[in-house]
């Protein structure tokens, strides 16, 4: 009698070390971030706006998601190389550190988990900002007309000049519409000439037209991004904290438990026994 009620006993306690795994690891269904949503508003000035893909570049080989920008509590961690987008950085304590959104493995269904990494641990993914940065002492201010752009069937937009990725395509229905028209004449834009003379103006949304052929979607790539230059990754550092995965936790939980359970029967077991002969 007395062995059953342990065994049971010790089952609750198997189910109570278990389930809060799954719940804590599995069972997020929307990205939310405490930290963010109390911090994020139109007064806080430390909060940025950045629309950017970036690597995963951490000094160890993977990156540290922690629950909020300076804390010692990792929910998950990321290889070096996995892109992710990152929309908003926050300056804490002199420290610039990036939501970062990790989705939760094994699921039919997607679920994020929602934290923060240390931008230093990152590298940001070849776009338009980092063409002008590069071709910055190239870059002038276009002030001739842009009229040729409404006379065209339609205007390609691209990633950079040369970069050979389309981003999107006006057609001639939005070209003839008058407040685009009005929108578009309203700016001064970035221009960049590139090595054969077409002629490129970035819009404000950071997506470049070729003034000289605008309408052209076959233009041959003159600027691919640069290969990324990453840390080495890591030597099977996992997505949980402690470098262990679910699984492996759940293995090692119940083998201690069995243990526990061995140890506790045998010395329940020789104390009954030993009681028993006592009363003889």
């Amino acid at each position: 009698m007395i062995k059953r009620c342990f065994a049971a006993l010790l089952l609750a306690m198997l189910f109570t070390f278990i389930l809060p795994l799954y719940t804590n690891a599995d069972l997020i269904v929307e990205p939310r971030n405490d930290f963010l949503e109390q911090q994020i508003g139109p007064s806080d000035n430390e909060i940025v706006f950045l629309p950017r893909a970036f690597y995963a570049n951490g000094r160890n080989g993977f990156v540290s998601v922690m629950i909020e920008p300076d804390s010692r509590r990792e929910i998950a961690s990321v290889e070096n190389g996995k892109v992710s987008q990152i929309y908003y950085t926050y300056n804490h304590n002199g420290r610039i550190w990036g939501v970062y959104d990790v989705e939760v493995p094994g699921k039919p269904y997607h679920e994020w988990l929602r934290g923060w990494v240390l931008m230093d641990d990152l590298l940001a993914v070849y776009d338009s900002i980092s063409f002008e940065e590069e071709y910055w002492d190239e870059l002038y201010t276009y002030t001739g007309s842009i009229d040729t752009l409404f006379e065209a069937q339609e205007v390609v937009f691209w990633e950079w000049p040369g970069s050979g990725i389309v981003t999107k395509v006006w057609g001639e229905s939005i070209l003839t519409n008058p407040e685009v028209v009005f929108w578009a004449r309203m700016h001064e834009y970035p221009a960049y000439l590139d090595a054969d003379g077409r002629e490129w103006i970035a819009f404000p949304s950071k997506q470049w037209i070729c003034l000289s052929d605008p309408s052209n979607r076959d233009i041959p790539v003159s600027n691919p991004a640069p290969e990324p230059v990453l840390r080495q990754p890591g030597d099977g550092h996992s997505g949980l904290p402690g470098g262990l995965t679910l699984p492996v936790l759940i293995i090692i939980l119940v083998a201690a438990l069995a243990i526990v359970t061995a140890v506790l029967i045998r010395i329940f077991w020789k104390k009954n026994k030993s009681e028993t002969k006592d009363t003889e």
